[in-house]
């Protein structure tokens, strides 16, 4: 890693949308490194933090003075002052973690704990970036939206944005009050599965018993057009409607259309990114045949490949463009360390 390097991806070296928006980084001329989170064998980041630092650090021009330093790879990361986080790799993975569950298996309680400390270093130091000037691409904290799904909901109720009914419990009696009179869609609370449609199978007694393993998350069914608007820091930078077939258009092929959206919508999504803490997001909504508009959630870590390839402007090529405005404008500011 050289000194030169001004913005970062938090993720994992081979994970597809980590690379695309690496390549386009770089196509706009800006260095950039993928900082891995499910590295193996070795642990590639380390943190650093105490008041002898300071004392050290006055000694050489290369060093901040604030008494707190990060490395990858044996390499400084002070020089970089935007990074992307794409995903941590736990508690929910956007990739292939079976190393590490094989690991688990066959270790058992070390490589759990073992994982357990990766994840609570980079947690640690993603939750420092913010204490010493840097813009990170989402708040760590955001990850949490995806996870806890129930959570983001009632923020986006609570702040007056309609959302689907919601039911969350491992009781099949309150499954079948919820949906006696209205279609209703399944879906794993912390994510990770598509949508099914509540069937009349699903609602026998030997089906329902299995909630009292696991609750799901019952929503009523919004029928209506799909559509995903992307944002950030407070403007729209494209909008979609997504055909597919089912009530979960990710099932299968989907036919990606780009529209308009009016100023009401744009408006809505926009303070519901505000809403839940997030600079970066996917925003999900339902259209209904009279035009009203329910939000089904906000994507902390939105995939944007799929859609570029009819975007008239690429997702990547403006989130980007910011990533690369951003770090040149906190470098000519950097907080002295």
């Amino acid at each position: 890693m050289s000194s030169d390097i001004t913005v970062a991806i938090v993720g994992a070296a081979g994970e597809r949308h980590c690379l695309y928006l690496k390549d386009e980084l770089n196509k706009q001329g800006a260095a950039a490194v993928i900082l891995d989170t499910v590295a193996m064998p070795s642990f590639p980041l380390a943190l650093r933090s105490g008041s002898r630092l300071g004392i050290e650090a006055a000694m050489d021009n290369n060093s901040c003075l604030s008494g707190y330093e990060s490395g990858y790879n044996g390499q400084p990361l002070h020089p970089v002052h935007v990074f992307f986080l794409r995903a941590l790799f736990l508690p929910t993975p956007s990739f292939d973690a079976g190393e590490i569950q094989e690991q688990i298996e066959r270790e058992g309680y070390i490589a759990y704990a073992a994982q357990r400390e990766r994840y609570a270093t980079w947690l640690s130091w993603l939750k420092c970036l913010t204490l010493h000037g840097k813009l990170l691409i989402n708040p760590v904290d955001t990850l949490l939206l995806h996870f806890a799904k129930p959570y983001q909901i009632e923020m986006l109720r609570m702040a007056g944005i309609p959302v689907p009914d919601t039911l969350v419990t491992g009781n099949g009696d309150d499954v079948l009050s919820f949906s006696r009179y209205r279609d209703v869609i399944y879906k794993p609370v912390a994510g990770g599965a598509h949508c099914h449609l509540l069937k009349e199978e699903d609602k026998q007694p030997e089906r329902l018993k299995t909630l009292e393993y696991a609750p799901a998350l019952f929503q009523e069914y919004v029928s209506g057009k799909d559509i995903r608007v992307f944002v950030l820091d407070g403007r729209i930078l494209g909008a979609f409607q997504l055909e597919g077939e089912g009530v979960d258009y990710r099932a299968g092929q989907a036919a990606v259309t780009p529209i308009a959206i009016s100023e009401t919508v744009a408006e809505l999504c926009i303070r519901a990114c505000r809403t839940v803490g997030l600079l970066f997001s996917g925003v999900d909504l339902k259209m209904r045949k009279d035009g009203s508009f329910v939000m089904l959630e906000c994507n902390p870590s939105p995939m944007f490949e799929g859609f570029d390839r009819t975007a008239p402007i690429s997702i990547v090529s403006q989130l980007a463009a910011y990533m690369i405005d951003q770090a040149h404008a906190r470098r000519q500011i950097a907080i002295p360390r």
